[in-house]
């Protein structure tokens, strides 16, 4: 008898689990704990959650590093193979520049900190710094004016970002979702793509940042006191110049912020003080607010959320840009199409948006009244600050999948 009960428990496993893998359901055996020990690694840590690795690291930065590098040195060594492989297939490395001189380039002006978790994801995974450096820099590579004409055909001004609290959320708490949309062969970095875990001894927060294995440089990360940080492309606007080399990579100022702040007005002074080399749309996000942060490499400014809602596309919407014209007409276009469509479907679901219902949005194709290009999404994360959870799905290689942040900081400064 007892027998027969467990095979009956085990096959409603199995049926549960099959069913997870279809559609937009969320996949995790684990859910609200952390999955076995994988590996240690001095004071590191690697869980599996499902498909997707998650390092947690703690220690000085250069410690933090070695175990990044150790923890996830198969990883690190693949999706540096595939970086060379398919900017070779496509043609992107041979373009106006050198991948490897224009990243050693970028990385020397990382802050020491940064550098010190590369120095010492060099000493463990078995790669040189400079190997290092173009896992962190060949995205800016990639947006840079020479390779940038060289990337396969299709702009890259995709991405989308949506926050709701408040007559939205019928009072739960704020919920924020995000697309990172790209060209399409930035999906065969999928199997690397890993969420990294820093809790530093020097008294800052601690951070998450989803990456690609060996990254530093991110364009989303999440912190202790519940900040939410994820950028997307402002290219479309009429701003041509560029500073690749002269000022910070945007790239690595996620995490940084990340560890710095707690407070609205901290990161606010932060962000409207800062020049990138790159015109960009920052989406920022508390347990209780959200803002977005339309930055060109001359001037900044911030929307903020209107009566629970705040949509972030690659278009700069704030009124004060008006003066100047949209630079690039068809990715305009499509950046108010998705920024509409989301507006339509917040209205549709007001009152009943909680993460479940944000998953469901973001798995809505454009074509289907969404925001989600099916052949340009590379990942997608959910996240709800006041808890830090947080979801990361990667379309055709990984469904929706819990990872509970704060299993995995070393503290926690948001009220739950």
């Amino acid at each position: 008898m007892l027998k027969k009960i467990r095979n009956v428990i085990a096959v409603l496993l199995l049926v549960g689990i099959l069913a997870g893998y279809g559609g937009g359901a969320v996949v995790c055996a684990n859910e609200g704990t952390k999955p076995p020990v994988v590996k240690v690694f001095e004071k590191g840590v690697l869980y599996h959650y499902g498909k997707i690795k998650v390092v947690e690291l703690n220690g000085t930065y250069r410690q933090m590093g070695r175990q990044y590098g150790k923890l996830l040195a198969p990883e690190i060594h693949g999706m540096y193979a595939e970086v060379v492989r398919q900017f070779t297939l496509n043609k992107i490395a041979s373009a106006d520049g050198n991948l490897g001189e224009f990243s050693k380039k970028l990385f020397k002006l990382y802050p020491k900190r940064l550098r010190d978790i590369g120095e010492g994801m060099s000493e463990t995974s078995g790669m040189g710094i400079d190997e290092i450096a173009v896992l962190n820099e060949s995205f800016d590579f990639l947006i840079s004016p020479g390779p940038a004409a060289a990337a396969p055909k299709g702009d890259r001004n995709h991405c989308s970002s949506m926050a709701v609290w408040g007559d939205y959320t019928g009072g739960g708490p704020l919920v924020m979702g995000r697309n990172f949309d790209f060209p399409a062969f930035y999906r065969n970095f999928n199997p690397y793509i890993v969420v990294v875990v820093f809790n530093p001894t020097d008294g800052s927060h601690s951070a998450a940042a989803i990456a690609h294995a060996g990254q530093i440089g991110v364009i989303q990360a999440f912190n202790d006191a519940g900040l939410v940080l994820e950028n997307n492309d402002g290219s479309s606007y009429d701003d041509r110049q560029r500073y690749f080399g002269e000022r910070t990579p945007f790239l690595i100022r996620d995490l940084e912020l990340a560890l710095d702040y707690s407070t609205f007005e901290g990161l606010d002074a932060a962000l409207k003080g800062a020049r990138f080399h790159y015109p960009i749309v920052f989406n920022v996000a508390f347990p209780d607010r959200a803002y977005s942060y339309e930055m060109a490499t001359f001037d900044v400014n911030r929307r903020d959320g209107e009566q629970g809602l705040l949509i972030g596309v690659n278009h700069f919407v704030h009124p004060e840009w008006a003066s100047r014209p949209p630079g690039k007409d068809s990715v305009v276009g499509n950046s108010a199409a998705r920024y509409k469509n989301l507006a339509a479907l917040a209205a549709k679901y007001k009152g009943k948006i909680d993460a479940h219902r944000m998953m469901a949005i973001l798995d809505i194709p454009l074509t289907g009244g969404g925001a989600t290009p099916p052949d340009k999404s590379i990942y997608q994360f959910v996240t709800i600050p006041a808890s830090l959870k947080l979801w990361v799905k990667a379309p055709g290689y990984v469904q929706w999948t819990e990872i509970d942040l704060k299993k995995l900081f070393r503290k926690t400064g948001v009220t739950r």
